[in-house]
């Protein structure tokens, strides 16, 4: 592994992405990619009871990466204040204003979350094709305002997210196409009619090593990737479309060192395919690959 790119095996960091490292510590990212990583880690700041957005801490965050103004959107669940959440931060720069669109991803303390990926029935969807059942229920139950509010952007936006949040990300690029899309951790989202309906928007799709995730729903249900990986190495550089063969390859290596450097210790993740999965481990990535 390469020591200079931090990887964390903590379970913390995969269960509440936004109790560990702080965010932006070099301040404005350099790229698009790497932003949207932090963005998409940032959406997972939740109050100390239930699971409404920390507003004050988001806002106070975005504001030291120039973002000085945001909107929230958050559906009220059965469970005090569960359901979908998303944020809209705008950096103004003149012709260079900035929006960006980030989705919290699966909140592990949240049953609506669970239920949500949990309904893989293929269902159509508007644009065309089928999508996750789950996936889409959850976007439309923030999609009015939502909506509303994105008709006001006529500058560059970007859409993000981890996890289930990159899969509400890919179904609103769907609807209202962004200028680019950037998904860490995605599950498939829907058939391949529906994939067609993205093809050619520019963005990124990466994928952690050995993460779980993003390989569920499974092919064999109808569900089908948007775009090619971005794959994260064993060594944690990054290579665009590996051959499968590598994948499997590093993938094997990758497990039998986390047998050995990380799973025997106390509050590390027990397996590698969860750990893959923590944020924090696409921001580290992401952040020092990205030219």
């Amino acid at each position: 592994m390469n020591s200079t790119i931090p990887y964390s095996a903590r379970k913390e960091d995969l269960i509440s992405p936004h109790k560990g490292a702080g965010f932006f510590p070099a301040g404005v990212p350099k790229t698009d990619g790497a932003l949207c990583a932090e963005m998409a880690r940032l959406a997972y700041c939740r109050g100390s009871s239930g699971f409404a957005f920390d507003q004050d801490r988001i806002t106070n965050v975005l504001s030291r990466v120039e973002f000085t103004k945001c909107q929230f959107f958050e559906s009220v669940g059965h469970f005090h204040g569960g359901g979908t959440h998303c944020f809209l931060a705008v950096r103004e720069d003149g012709d260079k204003t900035l929006a960006v669109l980030s989705f919290r991803g699966t909140d592990a303390d949240d049953p609506t979350d669970i239920a949500t990926d949990a309904d893989t029935i293929l269902t159509p969807w508007e644009t065309g094709g089928t999508v996750h059942e789950g996936f889409a229920k959850a976007l439309n139950e923030v999609r009015p305002n939502l909506d509303q509010a994105l008709k006001s952007i006529d500058f560059r936006i970007l859409f993000t997210g981890h996890s289930l949040g990159a899969a509400l990300a890919t179904l609103q690029a769907s609807v209202r196409k962004p200028h680019s899309l950037y998904t860490f951790g995605s599950p498939r989202v829907g058939d391949s009619q529906f994939i067609n309906i993205l093809n050619g928007l520019p963005g990124r799709r990466y994928v952690d090593c050995c993460d779980i995730v993003t390989r569920v729903p499974p092919e064999t249900l109808g569900f089908v990737h948007v775009g090619d990986p971005y794959y994260i190495k064993l060594d944690r550089n990054i290579e665009f479309k590996p051959q499968p063969s590598l994948i499997k390859e590093d993938q094997d290596r990758a497990r039998e060192e986390y047998v050995i450097k990380y799973a025997w210790k106390i509050g590390n993740v027990p397996v590698r395919e969860l750990a893959d999965h923590a944020p924090i481990n696409y921001v580290t990535a992401v952040t020092a690959n990205d030219p």
